[in-house]
């Protein structure tokens, strides 16, 4: 009789059926969350037309991040001291994502859909902050770099059947069939996580669980109030919270000074702190948060503004006449997804076998700063729409590239100890980069107008013109003997 190995970790040695469970609910939300995101630019404004609410329904999107942001470094800390609560943070997010399209699909007005999306923001620090970690904890490196590596096809899956799915269904059958769409994935989503996956007690994973003092509340409080106020400053500061007005600056102000605090209440914690001091000393840490801000900083001039351009400068172009411009916008934006479809697995693959992500950052940055230095030349009005699709299909490299180093550089490159906590702090720079990224380029285009495109393509360049350079920051961690 033949007696199983086992490692000694119950997530390593749990089945591979419990196992598998855990990666669709991941990927799931991974699913819903880019589905939601895609298809709000079509959904809210149908849905204001139907129930009410056009004046104020931008409102739904700006506060849908607002949560998510605060609530990654608090899930970090939490799952990094409890990780038997790994799976009731991401299962549970997931739930509460099902139930905030459960009440678009029901809204009787446009006020309902905004509070009801203020807790929207819980799906993506479930999903990035805490469920990548999950496939971590089940999978060796090698298995864990391609699942991982998988999360960025289910991306560029999203990016492209988002809009056109979306736009059908809600133009053919409505709008609230959307939301029960989306709704039934993110509720899959949560049974599978909860009931299906990989379930540990407290006890099971003592020896995995980072050791510490008592929950940080007042570090908490104050990395709510400085990252809440500067995403709504920022987020809302070409709309509802206008750049210059005094709500505006005493937001800045207020999260300027509990920035301070927060920084005195770190050096105080140490270890113990909501952002614990050897994450913010670890350089990969800081060198792969730095980039993901970077990168989505500068990407929000492509994934967002494009398409107007493209709508409002380029409309008497011969593909826009032929088949109309939201189209041809449409097409641009899903030519970015395409290579996305396939590089993904491949790029997680390449980081796990070399176990540091140095080398697909240099080659997805190379085309990175290609790219850009070609809209820099070639955002004019009067450029061929069809140069823009070559170049939205060759942003895929760099695209999925980022997708794939997000998800899958921090389970590879940092240590057991900080895995989890050091995840949270890398993920933050996503929502921080577009944010901000976002405030800036519409600031850019209110101030330069149509000349401003040009401007903005420049800021990006040069972001990412050092994201480049603070690639080479990166070291190879040592590799970990069960692991190899």
């Amino acid at each position: 009789m033949s007696v199983e190995k086992t490692s000694g970790n119950v997530f390593l040695d749990a089945p591979n059926n419990k196992k598998l469970m855990t990666v669709i609910g991941v990927y799931c939300g991974v699913l819903a969350n880019l589905l939601v995101s895609t298809s709000n630019s079509t959904l809210l404004p149908a849905a204001a037309a139907d129930i009410g609410g056009m004046e104020i329904y931008g409102l739904a999107q700006g506060v849908s991040g607002i949560l998510g942001v605060i609530a990654m470094p608090i899930f970090g800390f939490i799952a990094a001291r409890n990780p038997a609560m790994k799976r009731w943070l991401c299962g549970g997010s997931l739930g509460i994502g099902a139930l905030v399209l459960l009440v678009r699909a029901l809204a009787p007005s446009m006020p309902v859909i905004i509070v009801a999306n203020v807790f929207w923001g819980l799906v993506s620090a479930g999903v990035f902050a805490v469920g990548f970690t999950m496939i971590r904890d089940v999978y060796d490196r090698k298995r864990a770099g391609f699942y991982l590596g998988l999360v960025g096809t289910m991306m560029s899956i999203a990016m492209l059947v988002g809009p056109f799915l979306g736009g059908l269904v809600i133009d053919r059958i409505g709008w609230r069939v959307w939301c029960w769409i989306l709704f039934a994935i993110l509720a899959v989503g949560f049974a599978v996580v909860v009931f299906g996956g990989v379930k540990v007690s407290k006890e099971d994973v003592a020896d995995l669980a980072r050791k510490g003092g008592k929950f940080d509340f007042l570090g908490s409080v104050f990395i709510a109030v400085f990252l809440g106020c500067l995403i709504i400053a920022l987020s809302m500061g070409g709309s509802y919270v206008k750049f210059g007005t005094p709500l505006n600056t005493v937001l800045l102000v207020i999260s300027v000074i509990a920035f301070i605090v927060l920084c005195l209440v770190i050096k105080k914690k140490g270890n113990d702190a909501i952002v614990p001091t050897d994450a913010l000393k670890d350089r990969n840490t800081m060198v792969l948060a730095a980039a993901n801000f970077l990168h989505n900083f500068g990407a929000m001039t492509i994934s967002f503004f494009i398409a107007g351009f493209i709508m409002r400068t380029l409309a008497n172009d011969p593909i826009c006449v032929a088949i109309g411009p939201a189209l041809a916008a449409g097409i641009a934006m899903a030519l970015m997804a395409v290579l996305g479809l396939f590089l993904g697995p491949v790029f997680g693959k390449a980081i796990a076998k070399a176990g540091t992500a140095k080398n697909v950052m240099i080659f997805g940055n190379v085309f990175r700063v290609l790219v850009m230095a070609g809209f820099v030349f070639a955002l004019v009005p009067g450029v061929p729409v069809w140069v823009i699709y070559i170049l939205m299909f060759l942003a895929g490299v760099f695209t999925s590239q980022q997708q794939a180093t997000q998800s899958a550089a921090p389970q590879i490159m940092l240590d057991k100890d900080l895995r989890t906590i050091g995840n949270s702090v890398i993920q933050l720079g996503q929502n921080l980069g577009a944010g901000i990224g976002m405030a800036v380029f519409t600031l850019v285009l209110g101030i330069f107008g149509a000349e401003g495109m040009r401007i903005c393509m420049i800021i990006a360049l040069v972001s990412w013109i050092v994201l480049f350079f603070i690639t080479f920051l990166l070291k190879s961690p040592a590799q970990e003997a069960s692991e190899e």
